[in-house]
């Protein structure tokens, strides 16, 4: 291949074909199209073909694309971790060439290789600071497949999420400060696992997720429920609507937004926090610089979001507290979602 796929693509006599529909699909089509490379079609999974269309091209079923191209390029347009979808992809990409590009979920930095070496030197100083092989092993594969694409490189470097969470391990009595707490089911999946979690704080920002987030984790004790988004500042900012899962800090809505420093502040416990903030994770770490840097409380940071994320959370951390321990799992998830930094 080439440096990156998308100069691969510019150089390719193959035709090219999306999987998928929606704003994934409208990404990679953007940036194909800035780069002036012709799609040939697009296909969906049996159940989602219909009688639609998607930015003018008929939406068709692998096989129709199949037997009118043949040979051709299949690029995965949305993310999965459901086993039939990875059944579907298993056993497209075993009889064409397939890639799932790497566009970010939120921002506009690109991860292609003009953008890698613009950075090398901070791709180079968090590898150097990760603690053991498998996070060495995990970080080259996630910066692999980013400027390539190929899934090959997140199958070699995946694990399961058990083995993931042994790295974090709440101390009894511990406080657990879920950021981005949806509907609740991080919250049940870790007090169910860790019964020495003494009182959970679960923050979710999005008003329909928060009602299921209280009705879920009712019966679970000494829960504290905060309905705001979590930023680097105390009071109130702006958030995109109808977003799900993916509400995050951007042009709509007014709402409130806390800070960890402020939701910490009266704590004495140690405290365990998971944070999966749809892109607003570097200033949730701003906003918890003085907790952070005092207290180093065992963290499990999300870092998929944004292209840059791999290099600038980490030094985040290290420069409020050089002394963690980092480590870096990717979880079974296409494309490279799931990925998390552990601060120990």
């Amino acid at each position: 291949m080439e440096k990156d796929l998308w100069t691969y693509l510019q150089n390719t006599s193959k035709p090219v074909v999306l999987y998928g529909t929606g704003n994934g699909a409208d990404k990679i089509l953007d940036e194909l199209g800035r780069r002036g490379v012709e799609i040939q079609g697009i296909f969906a999974s049996s159940g989602f073909v219909r009688n639609r269309t998607f930015r003018g091209f008929p939406v068709e079923s692998y096989e129709s694309c199949k037997e009118r191209l043949g040979d051709m390029i299949v690029l995965m347009c949305f993310g999965s971790t459901r086993p039939e979808v990875w059944e579907n992809i298993n056993r497209i990409s075993g009889e064409q060439e397939f890639y799932a590009p790497d566009v970010p979920v939120y921002g506009k930095n690109l991860f292609d290789y003009e953008f890698y070496e613009a950075h090398l030197d901070e791709i180079n100083q968090v590898r150097s600071l990760l603690a053991d092989d498998l996070s060495r092993l995990t970080f080259d594969c996630t910066v692999k497949n980013k400027l390539t694409g190929d899934l090959k490189f997140l199958y070699e470097c995946q694990v399961s999420g058990d083995d993931a969470d042994a790295l974090t391990v709440p101390a009894d009595g511990a406080l657990y400060l879920d950021l981005g707490a949806y509907n609740g089911d991080t919250v049940l999946r870790y007090t169910g696992m860790y019964p020495q979690i003494g009182s959970v704080i679960a923050v979710e920002p999005d008003s329909r997720n928060f009602r299921k987030l209280n009705e879920n984790t009712a019966h679970i004790p000494d829960v504290t429920y905060v309905n705001a988004l979590i930023s680097d500042h105390v009071g109130v900012t702006t958030m995109e609507v109808n977003k799900g899962r993916g509400a995050h800090e951007g042009e709509g809505i007014e709402v409130s937004c806390v800070t960890v420093d402020s939701l910490l502040k009266d704590v004495d416990a140690p405290v365990f926090i998971k944070m999966d903030v749809e892109g607003n994770e570097l200033l949730a770490l701003k906003g918890g610089s003085a907790y952070i840097a005092d207290q180093r409380p065992v963290m499990n940071i999300a870092c998929y979001h944004r292209s840059e994320d791999i290099w600038t959370l980490p030094l985040a951390v290290h420069a409020m507290r050089p002394d963690y321990k980092i480590y870096m799992r990717h979880l079974p998830s296409v494309p490279g979602w799931d990925t998390q930094f552990y601060f120990v």
